[in-house]
């Protein structure tokens, strides 16, 4: 009570600020995992155009150290290898932190290592102190998933914010590379929880700032996904004072774990949406179906049950203090036998009022989902013209949510299996013969006390016989990828993903064993979608052959760019969705592309290449630079200055130069870079230059960094 007093009277006294709508949107930064505080993807730079895209090159190339280097006490924690977060721009430096929690400063200009940063914890303190195990994520990996989904800039204290591995989260300063604070036991006296947190850096992906009530934002979830876990922790997403580091709400996406709670699906019930349908109704007409959720009759909830981590951006709006964010898949699946219940809060969509901490709508699209089709990839709040103020999200299963940003109530939703059949992306022999080409998926009626309350998995049941072909698949589904938005023209861009799989088996939930046993996919491919955002009316498609894009698709006044998984970069034409040029990064590319400025204010897009797998690698990795010939770069500059204005939409974007850099260096760093140096010169490579000679030259950097460390072993 007399921290939150003392922060109301330091707000009396601090200068108010205008914040503009949304935060960080500039040509010369990318603050954010997807650019700004809402989450758009778009920057405004027009350096880079359709006019001069050909014109392209290979900056420099940045070497990731490997885990090899890293403190002892993470190595000991067999984390996977490289870099999943999307490159972080600020101020003419590029920011990467790796699966292991090591931190790089990169000068966007020469591609020469600034500072670096680690993170260090004892984790055997850790695990006697608080709730959290270092077993493992996923049994069988032979790895801690660590899944960092992206770090970002956070201007109202100059630093970049990481997860941390013990329900902790830190700040390291972007002039100096040193610890600028740290929020740390999170996950300590969490009421009506009774299990461990065990999935490290997935505890929160991305953490939110809410500068005006001067909190933080971050989830605290389970590690439910298809294995079943003894007890999975209670998934919390949090408000924390900025200034003190202490809770300062708590709001719930799972019953308390130590009672018999009836009610808890009826508790919000009047604020809620099951897709389109009212809660209420539900609970009018067919109660017994909302009554013990996650619980058998007269029990407390399942110890099979669980909430998987937030993967998108925490989005806040400054304006009104609401958090818009979601909770990733309901936990087992494919079996849920043991969970019955429409299983909130889990695969939700959900706005939170941070000044009372309070829940204001939820959107659940799959009522007891036992498919992974969560809606977890970060949603977009935008202005819209003719609907106001929205938030807009792609579910796994397929369909598009246009919601009231204030009420929670679809203002429209399209099902994207209708349109790949128009584009010729699937047939409908894939998706509507059970047992012969497949079966698209069954969504559970909230109404149906069988789809509540009885089916026990997808397979041999009603719906599906045994094995059960399904489309889309479990895990990516269609939306397997963040949005994208355009505010000049009012357009989303998205990923329509068309993946289908076999569920061949889902057995009782057994602990320690895999509650879903699947087959690859007879169907890959993934189509990218233009739609005007007030209609869904589709604008132009791209099609391309292979499924499984991870990197967002990043949106400039005319272009579209993007990471691919064929190693390419391309580039479409905004207004068209005609592939204007394509660079072969020599690699299969899974993590999302950025764009901003060097200290010189030449455009840049920015890239981590080598990486396997969404979930990490073995390999380590590389940062790759790409921009324009310096020709081209000061053409571009002298018609940017004599023919635009600078933009000042943004009063959150940093432009102060960097004053100073960090000495501040892990063993065997400088050697490290040196080697690199050596193998991958700064100089511009020519545009016309033989890519595929680039998986060459990036194993060879590899090697000789090994090389190098092991020199100084």
């Amino acid at each position: 009570m007399f921290c939150s007093v003392i922060t109301l009277l330091l707000g009396l006294f601090l200068p108010a600020v205008a914040y503009a709508a949304p935060q960080s949107t500039s040509e010369k930064d990318w603050q954010y995992v997807n650019a700004n505080s809402w989450a758009w993807n778009y920057s405004p730079e027009t350096q880079i155009n359709k006019d001069n895209v050909d014109q392209l090159e290979v900056k420099w190339v940045f070497p990731i150290q490997g885990i090899a280097t890293a403190p002892t006490a993470l190595q000991s924690l067999k984390l996977p290898e490289g870099s999943t977060t999307p490159p972080i721009v600020v101020n003419g430096t590029v920011f990467v932190t790796t699966q292991y929690q090591r931190t790089y400063a990169i000068d966007a200009k020469t591609g020469k290592q600034l500072w670096v940063h680690d993170y260090v914890i004892n984790t055997s303190d850790v695990e006697r102190q608080l709730p959290v195990s270092f077993d493992g994520f996923l049994p069988g990996f032979g790895v801690l998933i660590t899944h960092m989904h992206g770090i970002r800039y956070w201007e109202g204290g100059n630093s970049l914010i990481i997860s941390g591995l013990a329900c902790d989260f830190y700040g390291v300063d972007i002039n100096t590379g040193q610890t600028s604070f740290w929020v740390k036991d999170l996950c300590k006296d969490i009421p009506g929880n009774l299990y461990k947190m065990r999935q490290g850096a997935v505890s929160q992906t991305n953490i939110g700032t809410y500068d005006k009530g001067r909190q933080f934002i971050a989830v605290l979830p389970g590690a439910m996904h298809s294995y079943a876990y003894g007890g999975d922790f209670r998934h919390t997403t949090v408000g924390i004072d900025m200034a003190t580091h202490n809770i300062v709400w708590r709001v719930f996406s799972f019953p308390p774990q130590d009672k018999h709670t009836r009610d808890w699906a009826l508790q919000e019930c009047s604020v809620g949406f099951f897709g389109n349908i009212p809660c209420s109704d539900v609970a009018a007409k067919a109660l017994q179906n909302l009554e013990w959720d996650w619980a058998q009759p007269g029990q407390t909830p399942s110890i099979f049950g669980g909430v998987t981590a937030n993967w998108g951006e925490i989005v806040v709006d400054e304006d009104t203090g609401v958090v818009y964010t979601q909770t990733g898949n309901q936990g087992p699946y494919t079996y849920i036998g043991a969970t019955p219940g429409p299983r909130l809060y889990g695969s939700t969509i959900m706005a939170i009022d941070a000044n009372t901490g309070k829940r204001i709508w939820w959107l659940q699209p799959f009522p007891r989902d036992p498919f992974d089709y969560d809606c977890n990839w970060s949603g977009i709040l935008a202005e819209v013209n003719g609907l106001g103020k929205v938030y807009m999200k792609g579910c796994k299963e397929g369909r598009l949510f246009v919601i009231d940003a204030q009420t929670g109530r679809s203002d429209y939703m399209v099902d994207l299996t209708n349109e790949q059949y128009q584009w010729g992306q699937i047939t409908k022999a894939g998706t509507l013969e059970p047992n012969q080409g497949g079966v698209k998926y069954h969504l559970n009626d909230p109404f149906s006390y069988y789809d509540m309350r009885e089916m026990k998995s997808p397979d041999n049941s009603t719906y599906c016989g045994r094995p059960c072909t399904v489309y889309p698949a479990w895990s990516n589904g269609l939306f397997g990828t963040d949005m994208s938005y355009d505010p000049d023209t009012g357009t989303l861009f998205h990923y329509a993903a068309a993946l289908q799989t076999k569920i061949i088996e889902s057995p009782q939930a057994e602990l320690g064993k895999s509650v879903s046993i699947t087959q690859s996919y007879p169907i890959s491919n993934t189509t990218i979608v233009a739609r005007d955002a007030a209609t869904g009316k589709v604008k132009w498609t791209y099609f391309y052959k292979a499924g499984q894009q991870r990197s967002h698709l990043v949106i400039t006044p005319n272009l579209v760019f993007s990471a691919f998984t064929d190693g390419f970069l391309r580039f479409l034409d905004k207004d068209t969705g005609k592939e204007l040029y394509k660079i072969n990064m020599a690699s299969d590319l899974r993590i999302g592309v950025t764009t901003g400025q060097d200290s010189d204010g030449n455009q840049g897009i920015f890239t981590v290449a080598g990486i396997t797998s969404s979930w990490g690698s073995k390999n380590p990795g590389v940062v790759i630079a790409v921009g324009l010939s310096d020709r081209a770069a000061a053409e571009s500059r002298t018609t940017v200055a004599t023919t635009t204005t600078q933009s000042t939409t943004s009063t959150t974007t940093s432009t102060n130069a960097r004053t100073s850099t960090s000495k501040a260096t892990i063993t065997n760093a400088k050697a490290a870079q040196t080697a690199a140096t050596a193998a991958w010169p700064t100089v511009s490579l020519p545009s016309m230059i033989t890519y595929g000679a680039m998986a060459v030259a990036v194993t060879a950097v590899t090697m000789i960094v090994v090389l190098v460390l092991r020199k100084h072993s």
